[in-house]
């Protein structure tokens, strides 16, 4: 045996833990995922809101009367979106993520006969979208004299406050406010202006001072461009994009309500079997008596389908038209029996005034 003592056991290896950046940046990730999920289906609602309330206040009835729920309002709003508002909404957003997110840089430093196709055509596009972001007082511009011409505009007054809040992100981009690419006048900075970070000796903190030594104070006003440079335009921008919005989504409502009262006679017909005579009289109703041997004597016919909500239907004569046509409000009863039937899908005779 020797003497030398034994060596001692070796450790085990350390547990392998995440990195607490790791974990912040996965819990940031996921707080901004549900903000802004948030935030889309709040849009969703109210574009809902808008697109229902627009719709049924053309047959003179209220959409919150309805009982719709969060769920169905939101799921409404999809009506907004076509094929063309798709593709332009696309284009927009990565046209200012693109605007916001890259800041200036010189588009002419490579030469064109080092460059492939693909680069030449995002190194044009650039230049196409940093012109029109230095064009932003323009659009803003164009948004005013639309609002001037409001009451002549019609069906296209939500271009006014879109043209608006548009101009106003645009002139939030770094392209707008960093001129040195384009040969402009950079925006100064604090080396420009002559000052630097000296510490403080009473309390241990750093001061700005400028380069002969002096200390300068910081100014009050300091604090505000953060605010006023960022947070209240893009704030603004947003309201007037959110109006223009809803008065886009209004106008489709009523528009598709409009073509939906021109094509009633398409709706699902609707007849109504009642015990007793009840006062139905809009034109386009016809009333027939089945006799007294029936429970169910009258039979109501020339009626179609609005909506059915909770037992209650609603329904209008097919004479209907927005000045004077009623909207009838019938619960189905033990004396009253509601049957439903297709509309008419081939030949809309005289009641089809649309395609």
């Amino acid at each position: 045996m020797s003497g030398d003592p034994a060596p001692p056991p070796a450790a085990p290896p350390p547990a392998r833990s995440t990195p607490a950046g790791e974990e912040r940046t996965a819990t940031s990730l996921l707080g901004s995922v549900i903000a802004q999920a948030s935030f889309l289906v709040a849009v969703m609602y109210f574009l809902g809101a808008i697109y229902m309330t627009a719709y049924y206040s053309y047959f003179r009835v209220d959409s919150f009367s309805l009982g719709f729920g969060f769920a169905e309002m939101a799921i409404q709003s999809l009506n907004v979106v076509t094929a063309p508002l798709a593709i332009v909404s696309v284009l927009a957003v990565l046209a200012l993520r693109h605007l916001a997110t890259t800041p200036a840089f010189d588009l002419t430093a490579q030469s064109d006969t080092d460059q492939t196709h693909l680069e030449c055509l995002i190194r044009t596009l650039q230049r196409a979208l940093r012109a029109v972001a230095r064009a932003h007082l323009y659009i803003v511009g164009a948004g005013l004299v639309l609002l001037l011409l409001w009451f002549w505009l019609g069906e296209f007054r939500w271009t006014a406050p879109i043209l608006l809040g548009v101009g106003v992100l645009l002139g939030q981009s770094p392209w707008v406010h960093n001129q040195a690419a384009s040969g402009g006048t950079a925006v100064p900075s604090d080396a420009d202006v002559g000052t630097a970070v000296r510490p403080d000796s009473d309390s241990g903190t750093t001061a700005p001072s400028s380069t002969d030594g002096s200390t300068t104070m910081p100014q009050p006003d300091a604090v505000l461009p953060g605010m006023w440079g960022r947070a209240v335009p893009v704030f603004t921008a947003g309201l007037l994009v959110m109006w223009g919005l809803s008065l886009g989504t209004a106008g489709l409502g009523e528009r598709e309500a409009r073509q939906a009262a021109a094509n009633l006679v398409r709706r699902p017909a609707v007849v109504l079997l009642s015990a007793d005579r009840i006062s139905l009289a809009g034109p386009g109703v016809e009333v027939s008596d089945l006799g007294a041997k029936v429970h169910y004597r009258y039979r109501y016919t020339g009626l179609r389908r609005l909506i059915e909500r909770n037992g209650r239907y609603y329904l209008l004569p097919l004479g209907w038209n927005h000045q004077t046509g009623p909207t009838y409000v019938i619960h189905e009863s033990d004396d009253l029996r509601v049957e439903l039937f297709p509309g008419i899908q081939d030949e809309c005779g005289a009641w089809c005034t649309e395609g």
